[in-house]
């Protein structure tokens, strides 16, 4: 990951799925979707200094089942500090 105090940049490795294949990533922050990009990172901008967001990215694949969440990442914007923490399921 990387941050500035209004953005913040996320990846993360590939998901597999032997029957149909990833159709895309789910982005949340906190509990709403933000994006669902077709490849392996997220630029989440607009973000307000000094803030505290959680992350989870969930897999999608092209039968429309999803993954377990993803551990939750936790970044503040005016430091850059992040932790992970469980995902809340």
């Amino acid at each position: 990951t990387g941050q500035t105090s209004s953005s913040i940049a996320l990846s993360w490795s590939a998901s597999t799925d032997a029957g149909s294949g990833v159709a895309n990533y789910q982005v949340f922050r906190g509990a709403t979707l933000v994006a669902s990009p077709t490849t392996t990172s997220y630029n989440d901008t607009g973000l307000s200094a000094g803030t505290n967001y959680s992350y989870t990215v969930r897999a999608r694949d092209v039968a429309g089942n999803v993954s377990a969440a993803s551990a939750a990442l936790l970044i503040n914007t005016s430091n850059g500090s992040c932790a992970s923490a469980p995902a809340t399921p």
